[in-house]
């Protein structure tokens, strides 16, 4: 991908405290006090959020609907105890604060944070009211707008080769309020497009717990990686910064769950790996790679539902909440939450691995891969024993041993 930001432009906006794009090039430990001040921020924040969530009742609770709405189907809640929901937030308030505090507010940063608390409030009510698909939509369309008609623009796209694919039509550019604007077509529609795509592929990956908070951690980790060998120091420090934030939730939403992100974290989570990858410059084959797992999920459950329910109108596609998600069949084969938690993330690694190898980070690309490899196996060990106890435990001869 490709976006029309003036290279000076950049260089203006990507400086934390004193690195330069070289050291962080060659220094990836440089940025470990953005990622320890992200788990910081988000290890003090979750306990009262927590409190705060349960006290007003945002809460999931398991084979209930929530909020008594006729649309959403219980059967999809996997969790057996209520949790309180908002977790996200204490991942969206440090991005939130990192901007402000990090980068100057202009034309590029300001669309961003003000598509973020468009995102915000609308996840946020979601997770209060449990909003209806059509309204989930709009003010996810809203925030991909304000991405769309910025300077952000996604005028070329690159696949294999350094052959761009180009995008731009026509290009109209004006301000508001003194703040540059740039439309190019179809470019931005395909960036609306890409964006509402990546919200909902993620958010559609957490309906098992831990699950979403541990994905998203993996790609913002893979991210930061890519981020610093396309030389973007804003998609680089912002990931890092997200990934010590999810980590504190991973702690929190692994199996069985103290507290989930709810709507208002994965939201975000999607709307920010897409705009990351964007900005971080790197090929649309490499992104796809990033996002391969909730990408097949999603395109899969869409036809599989179109089929098999044959709606008339694309709000009737959206309405239909069944169980068909890669984790719902997953614990059809009587896999454990934590075990599909660690499936679906040495997944991710795997395929994410060949992503950075796209890079070139060789180096990198053996490091996640076997670290892919090695949870698979444990996953796979764990549950083959799992299986022996069952057996073990069923046998007739069971009740004779000592």
């Amino acid at each position: 991908m490709d976006i029309s930001i003036p290279t000076k432009f950049l260089e203006r906006i990507l400086k934390i405290n004193s690195l330069s794009i070289s050291q962080a090039y060659d220094k990836y430990f440089n940025f470990w006090p953005l990622f320890l001040v992200g788990f910081l921020f988000s290890l003090l924040l979750l306990p009262f959020i927590g409190r705060l969530a349960t006290k007003y009742g945002i809460t999931y609770k398991p084979k209930d609907r929530r909020r008594g709405k006729d649309y959403d189907n219980p059967q999809k809640a996997v969790h057996t105890i209520e949790t309180p929901a908002l977790g996200g937030l204490a991942i969206t308030i440090p991005v939130l604060v990192g901007i402000l505090l990090f980068f100057r507010l202009d034309a590029f940063t300001i669309p961003i944070l003000i598509a973020i608390l468009i995102l915000l409030i609308g996840s946020t009510l979601d997770d209060v009211f449990n909003l209806s698909s059509k309204k989930q939509l709009t003010y996810q369309a809203l925030a991909a707008l304000v991405i769309a008609i910025s300077i952000i623009d996604l005028s070329n796209i690159s696949f294999f080769a350094n052959d761009f694919l180009n995008l731009t039509t026509l290009r109209w550019s004006s301000s508001i309020l003194s703040l540059p604007i740039s439309i190019v077509f179809p470019g931005d529609l395909i960036l609306m497009i890409w964006i509402l795509l990546c919200i909902n592929s993620v958010k559609w990956v957490g309906g098992s717990p831990g699950l979403v908070e541990s994905y998203s951690l993996t790609i913002f980790l893979l991210l930061f990686v890519v981020g610093l060998r396309s030389l973007s120091l804003f998609s680089s420090s912002l990931s890092i910064l997200i990934a010590g934030s999810l980590l504190s939730l991973v702690y929190f939403a692994f199996p069985p769950p103290k507290i989930m992100s709810g709507s208002s974290g994965k939201s975000i989570y999607g709307f920010l790996i897409s705009i990351l990858a964007l900005t971080s410059g790197v090929k649309f084959s490499t992104t796809i790679m990033l996002l391969a797992l909730p990408l097949i999920d999603f395109v899969y459950v869409i036809i599989y539902r179109y089929l098999k329910y044959k709606p008339k109108t694309l709000p009737e596609l959206m309405k239909i909440n069944d169980t068909s998600h890669l984790h719902h069949k997953l614990l059809k084969l009587n896999l454990s939450n934590v075990h599909i938690l660690l499936i679906e993330t040495s997944i991710s690694l795997l395929i994410g691995s060949f992503a950075i190898l796209s890079t070139g980070a060789l180096r990198y690309f053996a490091l996640i891969f076997g670290l892919s490899l090695a949870i698979g196996f444990v996953v796979y060990i764990n549950y083959k024993a799992s299986k022996k106890d069952e057996k073990q435990k069923e046998s007739p001869e069971s009740k004779y041993s000592y």
